[in-house]
């Protein structure tokens, strides 16, 4: 259709043309793309018509707006406010009809609706409280549990289970039917370092984690009866470290089932694909579509000097396709210089005791020069000097007692060896490590009977890829593993390509040594990832350090990200069609469309917005603790 065709089928199906009504009147259908003809008249022509701050009310300072929510009919706001509040509004005449000053003893970061009249809020005092509309006098239950901060508050209609996120990286989930006398019944069922945001899809089938990290971490097919056991010590930083490293680390690799096509429940999935130009250092707000299509992020670039948002598809993938689903790269190992073999002592060697290293806080990334810290750990690992205790950083507790007695079972077998590493940063500087300083020996004709293997290998479970055999493995994981199997090894996880170097410093000879260089060349492969960016914009880089929150419209086909001191609503294209519309076609990444805009509002920075569930209407609010409302507007021509 030429332009000037489409831009007056555009107008005559507006939700301002007497046409359209005419039509509607007299019986004829509704033609292809008068959807999208409606959707951009009203989108269009959102303009602020009202507006709430404490000054005018004559009330005590709210702080800055943080989190805005609506109930599921669309018929009351609630603000979750910096200073200590939260604020209900009448959103269709914009007046305030309540307000708890003293809801918390600390900011309030979020708003969740669980039903038409209950609603949760959880602050930085580490507490989460439900509340009932209709007695706002005082919070039905405190929830205490969190160690830290708590920031993300998400409801999962399937299981009836509020699921909550902190700052240092663990959810939550509690079960609002069952209660103790002090408190309702809770379970940690994971745990991410540098976690900032956990949102669940409209399903609740799928769980969807945004991290410091510049990764995005999907769960399909959400089990969250079994998320603790199926997930527990897997580390999402170490293994995104070793798909980018090129580099087996085997205490990663143990996980590799999680990513199984095949897996029915708890199947994980990482997103990393981001526009170029954009290396996304923080991801730092998140949303789902409204039908669980894909999901909204917002990151800031490693040298903070650009912030980004990105749609990423989140769908499950259908039938299992090595070619679409399952990209995988092999590991890059240096060949190991052939030696011939030793000669037979008929003196048994003597075992000599591996010494643990110092844990480091820590870790230069791949392709930089070495710090100092790297520096250091290599001068004491050639010391070989004793260990100090040193703090951790992302210690991964066992599932609560409430999971059953495997969960005690697997916490034992895995405090032999695998748990005892708990920082992720540390084991990251250890593999890096490693791998330069055996690839250095290995230059120098040094072969694979060198002490530092066993020094390495043995005491961390971390072993670089060329002194990786099949009969050390099992040797190495009956040492680490003394009890029975490994529930996360068999039958999900093939042993033989993850090995470790042998205590006993055996080379192996002749042709054994040429299958076992063989089997690693043609079996083992490190996992990657899919490309999953569908669309990207450059947002203003103003007020650094603070999380701005977008939000997708009732239907999915506008976004409304903060914009300086306003806004600005962003469409896939320039009738504003739905995602379903837009990908079909889709070769590649696209830029968003800016289809309007309402800048200079706000007196201060926008940190928050929010689209009505059931109305065309949409809310924002700033760190002055100013809230304004936009509505469409069909006093200016819009074509």
């Amino acid at each position: 259709m030429p332009n000037k065709d489409r831009m007056n089928f555009m107008a005559r199906h507006s939700a301002f043309s007497p046409y359209r009504l005419m039509r509607r009147e007299t019986g004829f259908g509704t033609p292809i793309g008068a959807g999208d003809a409606m959707a951009r008249s009203l989108y269009c022509g959102m303009k602020p018509i009202a507006s709430w701050d404490c000054e005018q009310a004559n009330a005590l300072p709210t702080g800055g707006v943080f989190n805005l929510e609506f109930s599921p009919e669309g018929t009351l706001l609630v603000a979750a406010c910096e200073k200590k509040s939260i604020q209900i509004f009448d959103p269709l005449t914009h007046q305030r009809i309540h307000s708890v000053n003293a809801a918390h003893s600390d900011c309030v970061n979020c708003v969740k609706f669980l039903d038409g009249r209950m609603f949760a809020t959880c602050s930085d005092d580490t507490t989460i409280a439900l509340w009932d509309i209709r007695n706002m006098k005082k919070k039905i239950r405190s929830l205490s549990g969190h160690t830290s901060w708590v920031k993300n508050i998400e409801f999962s209609f399937k299981d009836k289970l509020l699921v909550t996120s902190e700052l240092n990286g663990s959810i939550y989930t509690w079960d609002i039917n069952s209660y103790t006398e002090c408190n309702l019944v809770y379970q940690r069922v994971f745990h991410a370092s540098g976690l900032m945001r956990c949102r669940l899809s409209p399903d609740a089938r799928q769980m969807v984690m945004c991290t410091t990290g510049g990764l995005l971490v999907i769960i399909h097919n959400l089990n969250l009866s079994t998320l603790a056991q199926d997930l527990h010590g897997f580390k999402p930083n170490l293994y995104r470290l070793m798909q980018t490293s090129h580099q087996l680390i085997p205490i990663a690799a143990l996980y590799d089932h999680l990513f199984d096509e095949k897996r029915k429940e708890n199947r994980i999935e990482f997103v990393s694909d981001f526009p170029d130009g954009n290396d996304a250092k923080v991801v730092s707000s998140l949303q789902i579509h409204p039908l669980g299509w894909s999901a909204l992020s917002r990151n800031i670039s490693h040298d903070d000097r650009s912030e980004w948002s990105c749609i990423h598809d989140i769908q499950a993938s259908g039938e299992p396709s090595d070619k679409s689903t399952r990209d995988w790269r092999r590991a890059q190992a240096p060949p190991p210089p052939r030696r011939p073999p030793p000669r037979r002592s008929l003196r048994r060697p003597r075992p000599r005791v591996a010494r643990p290293l110092r844990p480091q806080t820590s870790v230069t990334p791949a392709g930089e020069a070495p710090s100092s810290s790297d520096r250091q750990i290599e001068r004491d690992s050639d010391r070989e000097e004793e260990p100090e205790a040193g703090p951790s950083t992302s210690r991964i507790e066992p599932p609560s007692p409430s999971n059953g007695s495997s969960s005690t079972a697997t916490s034992s077998r895995l405090g032999g060896g695998l748990s005892s590493i708990q920082n992720d940063v540390w084991e990251a500087s250890i593999t890096i490590k490693q791998h330069r300083v055996l690839q250095e020996l290995y230059s120098r004709g040094v072969g694979r009977n060198f002490n530092m293997q066993r020094i390495m290998g043995i005491n961390t479970g971390i072993a670089p890829p060329t002194a990786m055999r099949p009969r050390a493995l099992r040797g190495a994981v009956a040492r680490l593993l003394p009890h029975a199997h490994h529930p996360h090894l068999a039958p999900h996880a093939d042993l033989s390509p993850v090995s470790l170097p042998s205590t006993s410093g055996e080379t192996p000879s002749g042709e054994r040594a040429n299958s076992c260089d063989d089997e690693w060349e043609t079996r083992h492969y490190i996992r990657q990832n899919r490309d999953r960016l569908l669309y990207y914009i450059e947002e203003t880089n103003e007020g650094k350090g603070f999380i701005k929150e977008l939000c997708y419209s009732a239907d999915g086909r506008l976004v409304c990200s903060p914009f300086g001191r306003g806004m600005r609503l962003l469409a896939l294209n320039e009738n504003c069609s739905e995602l379903s519309h837009c990908v079909q076609n889709n070769n590649g990444p696209k830029p968003m469309v800016d289809v309007g805009q309402s800048l200079g509002i706000h007196q201060d920075l926008v940190v928050s917005s929010k689209f009505n569930p059931r109305y065309h209407m949409l809310v924002t609010g700033c760190l002055e603790g100013k809230i304004v409302w936009y509505e469409p507007y069909s006093g200016e021509a819009m074509y």
